[in-house]
């Protein structure tokens, strides 16, 4: 059986260019200056090379939005970082290398020199790309939804290799849309050529929060068009993975440890905001696979 590696998730900074309605991050947002941005990178990367970090574990790297700031100065640091990244890759010091981004940005520039240093070593298989694609409440016009869908779909036409993930989050009108046959999610994988994460909503706003049984009936649809997508969905959710999240406190000029608590369930315990009750969210999903089997 193959050792199931931890995951440092690194939040860079809460800056973003969009401002989406269902964001929890947005009500304690702090934005950095290029400087402070500079700094957390470094101390990221500082991290990497302590003794506090487990040498061939995954990392994932998200914001805010990481990759829109095209400063001069940031960028520098950016393609520093890139070829750091890169080489720690290549000695396997890092096993995954996971980075997270909204693409609602035109100029690319950073990301392509990310692009560039895993394809010059080779790493596609252990680079994961992530980004979000939504329904309701992260874009204001339909020419930032075309921004992002364009975005999307020059990556795989420009790097075919890059395995894109899509996070979708199953707030009611998504959920609607799925049952309704709106929104195909079949469909629009096979369009962009990526997967599809129906992630589930940590409710912040209320009006946009799903019913159990509509994310039951989401659910169970997909799998009807996706054969077998639940129990990947449950097995990719409940893996037993050690996940530790730091955050750059810009005052103290240092890393805050801050990862949640986990529920009696042995789940994190976000998974007990899903739903409106006291019921975790992926032992729901086991409930439902069980109910699915007989």
């Amino acid at each position: 059986m193959n050792e199931i590696k931890p995951v440092y998730e690194f939040l860079l900074w809460d800056n973003c260019n969009n401002n989406c309605s269902f964001c929890f991050q947005r009500e304690k947002c702090v934005n950095f200056s290029t400087k402070q941005k500079i700094k957390s990178i470094y101390k990221m990367r500082q991290f990497l090379d302590s003794d506090n970090y487990k040498s061939g574990s995954h990392i994932l790297l998200v914001g805010g939005e990481i990759f829109d700031d095209v400063n001069p100065e940031l960028k520098d640091c950016w393609w520093d970082t890139i070829n750091y990244l890169g080489k720690k890759m290549n000695n396997k010091e890092i096993d995954l290398l996971y980075v997270n981004t909204n693409l609602l940005y035109k100029d690319m520039s950073i990301l392509v020199d990310l692009f560039n240093t895993i394809q010059y070593y080779g790493l596609w298989q252990r680079f994961k790309f992530t980004t979000s694609y939504d329904l309701k409440g992260r874009f204001a016009t339909k020419n930032r939804e075309k921004l992002f869908l364009d975005n999307l779909k020059w990556i795989k036409e420009k790097y075919p290799e890059c395995n894109i993930v899509v996070n979708t989050i199953l707030t009611n009108e998504t959920c609607e849309q799925i049952i309704n046959d709106k929104f195909n999610p079949k469909e629009f994988c096979d369009e962009y050529k990526c997967d599809i994460n129906l992630i589930p909503y940590i409710v912040y706003t209320k009006d946009l929060s799903a019913s159990c049984s509509q994310i039951v009936k989401a659910l169970c649809h997909t799998d009807n068009l996706m054969n077998g997508y639940i129990g990947r969905y449950y097995a990719n959710l409940n893996l037993p993975q050690e996940k530790h999240l730091y955050k750059y406190n810009a005052s103290k000029d240092e890393l805050d440890y801050v990862s949640c608590g986990h529920s009696e369930c042995g789940h994190s315990e976000n998974f007990k905001k899903v739903l409106n009750k006291d019921v975790c969210y992926i032992c729901m999903l086991r409930e439902l696979l069980g109910s699915i089997a007989h």
